[in-house]
């Protein structure tokens, strides 16, 4: 669902502020804080964006490094040496295969128009309430496994074992049977331990507060983690799926922003990214500094009300999923060339030359898409950008270390769960 919300910045409204940074320049607003209008909002906007940049490049950056399995090199010294497997990968990931990334774009596009046609014909208040009422129920589920792999990534693998040996877990799986085939939909599993469940209830209380407040840091914390959430469960099998899955969202971005205008008056993608009031964008006040003038002179109740730029979670966990197949062929060459049981999914000092290409191309990307929607003060689809600044700059890398076929031909091992992974492929490296 958020994969395919995929929305767009919005625009500072001061047109005067390419003048203003030409004649005082961008940090005027530190010599006199309350002394030109236009300054206050220069300085705004360059915050917006740079709050922007850095919260989108650091979600994918950190969601590639959770998405990490243990590499098969790895698993295969374990074994060799009579040793056990580990629980490190027991969480279960759903892989998206060539076949699966066609169906993105028209999944996603059903999506936007239902929640356009719903929020134009039926009660928009109504509408929020029930989505948000599912993100809510969905967010209990999906974060707190998000932040007890972030606290071992941070503190060590084995760090909280002390809380975590003892569990319950409930398995669910869902298939399609017909007399010849069985496919497999989803499967998922919930584990319960002393400390998913004291972190269940930090994420209630906190998703309480949210329904209850809908202030924006809040908002930011949960897409943030449903975002890492989308990137450590939902992995790309090959580079193929990957450049596919960009090219069709990179054509259903441009139509949803510009052209679907044409016959519904308004950019169906802006206008639902908007109306939307719910934690599937991460926003980044475009008037801070304007604000915290009001407050100095009006006090915090009457001071004006913020005006966000918006960066959707589609823009983050699509390029996010590149970024992290790009992070795992690193991770893939660099265990084959030096085995070593202590390569497992928490070791990250290992050469990453495509994985930075890739978080490099993102970030350029998203600087560009930046730059244009200030020069033309209009919300800019941003894997326009996104899409081609990703790919080019990994298949740049893989032409210039002249891996380009090893890429093109290698197939990740941890998207074996993909629906359309053969049972005879589960091997290939």
């Amino acid at each position: 669902g958020s994969m395919a919300s995929s929305t767009r910045l919005s625009p500072p409204r001061d047109g005067s502020v390419e003048t203003h940074l030409h004649c005082m320049g961008p940090w005027a607003w530190r010599l006199d804080f309350q002394r030109v209008h236009v300054s206050t909002m220069s300085s705004s906007a360059f915050f917006a964006y740079g709050a922007l940049l850095t919260l989108a490049s650091g979600t994918v950056y950190v969601g590639s490094l959770a998405s990490l399995r243990t590499p098969e090199a790895t698993k295969a010294l374990r074994k060799e040496k009579g040793l056990k497997e580990t629980d490190d990968d027991e969480e279960e990931v759903q892989g998206v295969s060539s076949e699966g990334a066609w169906m993105f774009p028209l999944l996603g596009s059903a999506v936007l128009v239902s929640l356009f046609l719903a929020f134009k014909y039926l009660d928009k208040e109504m509408i929020i309430l029930i989505v948000n009422i599912y993100f809510a129920v969905v967010g209990c589920l999906a974060i707190p496994p998000v932040l007890l792999h972030l606290c071992k990534m941070a503190f060590g693998s084995h760090s909280l074992d002390w809380c975590t040996k003892r569990a319950l877990s409930f398995k669910g799986h869902v298939s399609w049977t017909t007399p010849s085939t069985k496919k497999n939909l989803y499967d998922t599993v919930i584990k319960l331990d002393s400390a998913t469940m004291g972190l269940f209830v930090v994420v209630v209380v906190l998703m309480a507060i949210y329904m209850y407040t809908k202030h924006w840091v809040l908002a930011n914390i949960i897409a943030v983690c449903f975002a890492m959430q989308g990137l450590s469960l939902i992995l790309l099998d090959s580079f193929q799926t990957g450049l596919i899955l960009l090219g069709g969202l990179f054509l259903y971005d441009i139509f949803w922003v510009f052209g679907s205008s044409k016959f519904a008056g308004q950019s169906v993608m802006v206008s639902v990214a908007t109306n939307f009031d719910g934690p599937i964008k991460i926003l980044a006040p475009r008037n801070l500094l304007e604000v915290l003038s009001s407050v100095q002179e009006k006090g915090w109740t009457a001071a004006d009300a913020f005006q966000f730029s918006l960066l959707g979670l589609g823009d983050i966990v699509v390029p996010g999923a590149f970024a992290a197949l790009a992070l795992a062929f690193d991770q893939h060459h660099a265990s084959t060339k030096a085995r070593s049981l202590t390569f497992n999914r928490f070791f990250y000092k290992f050469p990453k030359p495509y994985f930075h290409a890739c978080m490099v191309g993102y970030v350029l990307g998203l600087f560009t898409t930046m730059v244009v929607m200030h020069i033309f003060k209009t919300g800019q689809p941003a894997l326009l950008y996104l899409s081609p600044s990703c790919s080019l700059s990994v298949l740049f890398v893989a032409w210039y270390r002249g891996e380009l076929l090893d890429m093109w031909s290698w197939v990740s091992p941890a998207s074996q769960g993909a629906p359309k992974t053969a049972p005879d492929d589960k091997k290939q490296a």
